[in-house]
C-alpha cells in the first residue's frame, strides 16, 4: 500500500478530533460522590470517583452475503479499589475487609442480517463476568447499629448470561462537509439473568432472592469517517455515545452512558488496530438488600431524624475515563455475483 498523502480535509478533522478529546478530558474533571453518615444504608461509589481504567477489546466480522457474523470479547481493568473500608471505624466482617480491583470481561457472539443498505437486524449471546449491578451493595449479618457492614460485593468470577436483540440503521451523512461521512443507529434490547447466592443467605441483613433478571434498552447513535487511499481503507475515525436505559428495575431511567472518540489504522485490507477514548458514568439506585431490611430497624442521615432503614433512597454514581484498545479482523466471504 502506498503511503497515502493528507488531504486539507483531514487537517480540519484532525483539529476536530483533538478538541473533542480536549473537551472530554474535561468533563472528567467534575467531582460527583454522594456523602452519608456511616448509619445511613446509602451505597457509595470508589474514593476516587473520576479514575482512569485501561481496557482492551479484539472484534472479528465475517461478510457472506447478506449475513455478518460477529465474536467479540473486552476486558477492563478497574485500577482504583472498591473502597470497602467504613467511613468512620473498623469493618467488623470478613468480606467488608476486602479490598479488590473490579475486572469486568465479556465475550459477544452472534450475527447481523442486511435487510437493506441501511437497515439490518441482529441477535447475539453475551457471557460476562465481573459486571457490577444496584443489588451487589449488601449489608453484613444483623449486629448492633455501630458494627454493621455495607460494601460491594467481589463480582469478578460471577458469571451473567445476556441475550441481545439489535436494530442498526447506518446511511451516508451528506450533510457533512467532505465525503466518507457515515451516520449509524444502534437499538438494543437486554435480557440479562444471573444468580447470586450471596444475596439469598442469612449474612446479608436485607436478604432477596439469588435470581435477578434484568431488561434494558440500548441506544447508540454515532459518526464514522473514513479516509480512503485510493479505494481502500487508510484510517477510520468515529465519535459514538451510548445510554443504557432500565426497563424493569430500579428507580432510575438511565444506568449507563458512554461518550467514546477513538481511530483504527488499518494494515491491511482485513485487518485493523487502533485507540479509543471513553468517558463513561454509572448510576445506582437502592438495592434490594436495602429495600428488604426489617420495618423495626432505624437509620440516621446528617441532620435528620431516624429513619426506617428501609426507606431510605440514594443515587450512588461513579465516573472514569477509560484508554482503550483495538484488534479488528474484518473478512469478506461472499459469492460473487
Amino acid at each position: 500500500m502506498q503511503k497515502a498523502s493528507v488531504p486539507w480535509q483531514f487537517v480540519g478533522l484532525a483539529k476536530l478530533a483533538a478538541s473533542l478529546q480536549f473537551l472530554l478530558a474535561l468533563l472528567c474533571v467534575g467531582v460527583f460522590s454522594p456523602r452519608w453518615s456511616w448509619e445511613s444504608v446509602a451505597a457509595r461509589s470508589e474514593p476516587i470517583p473520576n479514575s482512569i481504567f485501561a481496557a482492551g477489546t479484539v472484534r472479528a466480522l465475517v461478510r457472506y452475503n447478506d449475513w455478518n457474523p460477529m465474536l467479540e470479547s473486552t476486558y477492563r481493568y478497574e485500577t482504583e479499589p472498591l473502597g470497602n473500608m467504613r467511613l468512620e471505624g473498623t469493618n467488623e466482617t470478613a468480606e467488608a475487609k476486602g479490598d479488590f480491583r473490579q475486572q469486568p470481561w465479556h465475550v459477544l457472539l452472534g450475527s447481523y442480517y442486511n435487510i437493506t443498505n441501511a437497515l439490518m437486524v441482529g441477535a447475539f449471546y453475551r457471557y460476562a463476568q465481573g459486571e457490577r449491578h444496584r443489588n451487589d451493595w449488601i449489608g453484613s449479618k444483623k449486629a448492633p447499629v455501630n458494627n454493621w457492614d455495607w460494601f460491594w460485593l467481589n463480582t469478578n468470577n460471577r458469571p451473567e448470561h445476556t441475550a441481545i436483540g439489535d436494530v442498526t440503521w447506518r446511511f451516508k451523512a451528506s450533510f457533512l462537509p467532505g465525503e466518507n461521512w457515515i451516520f449509524e443507529l444502534k437499538n438494543r434490547l437486554w435480557y440479562t439473568a444471573y444468580n447470586e447466592a450471596r444475596y439469598d443467605t442469612a449474612d446479608n441483613w436485607g436478604r432477596h432472592a439469588a435470581r435477578v433478571e434484568e431488561t434494558r434498552y440500548v441506544l447508540r447513535p454515532g459518526l464514522q469517517y473514513f479516509w480512503l487511499d485510493g479505494d481502500q481503507p487508510f484510517m477510520t475515525f468515529f465519535l459514538q455515545y451510548e445510554a443504557h436505559f432500565a426497563v424493569n428495575f430500579g428507580r432510575r431511567s438511565l444506568v449507563e452512558s458512554w461518550v467514546y472518540l477513538g481511530q483504527l489504522y488499518h494494515l491491511t485490507t482485513e485487518f485493523a488496530v487502533g485507540l479509543n477514548f471513553s468517558f463513561t458514568q454509572w448510576w445506582w439506585t437502592e438495592s434490594d438488600s436495602v429495600r428488604n431490611i426489617p420495618d423495626t430497624e432505624m437509620c440516621t442521615v446528617p441532620g435528620g431524624s431516624p429513619i426506617r432503614c428501609n426507606t431510605t433512597q440514594y443515587v450512588t454514581s461513579q465516573r472514569a475515563f477509560i484508554i482503550g484498545a483495538i484488534a479488528l479482523l474484518r473478512m469478506d466471504l461472499s459469492k460473487p455475483e
